[in-house]
């Protein structure tokens, strides 16, 4: 099995040459520099995605304005995706999303200040958000309390063609009316993010954090390609508001002699559409060498199900019925083992004319995550249909994804 596929290292390659030749022209200025790209594969869908991330300070921490693009190149094969719709077959077909951001950032003794707003743009998606975050330092920098705000607001649309693109209202909207509204704000889903972090030194080898995280949306949530997954072929019809409240605890211990970090985490969330999850990541670290270190990791998920979804996908009723084709909406569980390497080249920045190196680093990670959509009937697995338990168990592949990211950091 090849972990990492041919068109990543393409990309890392050549995003570490023109890294490199960056290096050397900028190399007076104070910053960081990160070109990347993440691979996200499962049986129906396969992601790319290069970006890269820039900062720079001026002249210092005390002012720091950032700035990053990133490409998804998204091929998918599965009818429930919307292929069908929009190619008129199952076959695969490539969307392209473009995103920018940009960032600054300022720490002024105990505060920290900073703003982000960012674009991204797809065949039949506009996202916007814009964000402030302030925080401080207490009792001698050994406690730190800060708070973030964010407010998103996105344009839906519906892709029915190649020249055929129509505001998408939701499932609970009429086409007629949404159409109609094309002027309105129907088809606009704002989300209000509120995030408040507690981080508290407890000992110089031992780190806590608290946060409390909320969201409010309003707007179309549901998929408008998703009719093949309903069998009476009804689109999702998901609620236009959605509220939700997540809360998260770590713990990080340093072994110094050791050379382990503990870093195990826990999130709860629970939102009005009758979802309550749990999620557990536990991940270590380990500092191999000198200028090698390892994190190990494992993720454990579980949730229960959504009001509105059936395990039977038979949905009766009128046009304003509640309905989801989405397994995200279903009872399930994951499991997530990982692995991430990290070389610090600051052991080779000491050759002739390899000094610019140093502070850099490359950094591989993978990721396998394991679906277990469960009920009386079938498994719902990732490829966007229930097939039989009997299949499931000699093709167990077909509940996976695989997550890889290469990056290559350096200042400047």
């Amino acid at each position: 099995m090849r972990l990492i596929p041919r068109p990543l290292l393409a990309v890392a390659v050549c995003a570490i040459a023109l890294s490199l030749v960056f290096g050397r022209l900028v190399r007076a200025e104070q910053g960081r520099l990160t070109i990347y790209g993440n691979y996200y594969r499962e049986r129906s869908t396969r992601v790319l995605q290069p970006g890269v991330r820039v900062t720079v300070h001026a002249p210092d921490e005390r002012l720091t304005f950032g700035a990053g693009y990133l490409l998804d190149a998204i091929t998918s094969a599965s009818i429930a995706a919307g292929a069908m719709q929009v190619t008129g077959g199952d076959f695969a077909f490539t969307e392209f999303r473009h995103e920018a951001i940009g960032t600054v950032a300022s720490k002024l003794g105990p505060w920290q200040l900073g703003g982000h707003f960012r674009y991204s743009t797809e065949t039949d998606y506009i996202a916007r958000d814009l964000g402030l975050s302030f925080g401080r330092d207490f009792l001698q920098r050994t406690i730190n309390l800060a708070l973030s705000y964010t407010y998103a607001f996105n344009r839906v649309f519906a892709l029915r063609g190649p020249a055929d693109v129509n505001p998408w209202c939701g499932g609970l909207v009429p086409t007629t009316e949404c159409l109609d509204d094309n002027a309105g704000n129907k088809n606009l889903l704002q989300v209000h993010y509120l995030a408040a972090t507690y981080t508290h030194a407890l000992h110089k080898k031992l780190l806590a954090q608290a946060a409390v995280e909320t969201s409010f949306a309003r707007g179309p949530m549901d998929n408008p390609y998703r009719e093949a997954t309903i069998p009476n072929g009804f689109p999702e019809a998901h609620p236009r508001e959605r509220d939700r409240v997540s809360l998260f605890a770590n713990l990080r211990a340093v072994f110094p002699r050791a050379r382990l970090t503990l870093d195990p985490r826990y999130r709860f969330y629970v939102d009005d559409w009758g979802i309550r999850a749990h999620a557990i990541d536990l991940r270590l670290h380990v500092r191999i060498t000198r200028h090698l270190r390892a994190r190990l990791r494992y993720r454990f998920y579980t949730q229960t199900q959504a009001r509105f979804y059936r395990d039977d996908m038979i949905y009766t009723g009128a046009q304003d019925e509640e309905r989801s084709g989405d397994p995200k909406m279903d009872d399930f569980m994951s499991h997530t083992p990982g692995i991430q390497l990290t070389w610090q080249l600051d052991g080779i920045a000491r050759f002739r004319g390899l000094a610019f190196l140093e502070g850099a680093y490359l950094q591989a990670t993978y990721n396998h995550i394991i679906f277990d959509y469960d009920d009386t009937r079938s498994i719902y697995c990732t490829d966007g249909g229930y097939l039989p338990k009997r299949v499931l168990e000699r093709r167990s592949d077909l509940c996976g994804a695989r997550l890889g990211t290469v990056a290559f950091s350096i200042p400047f």
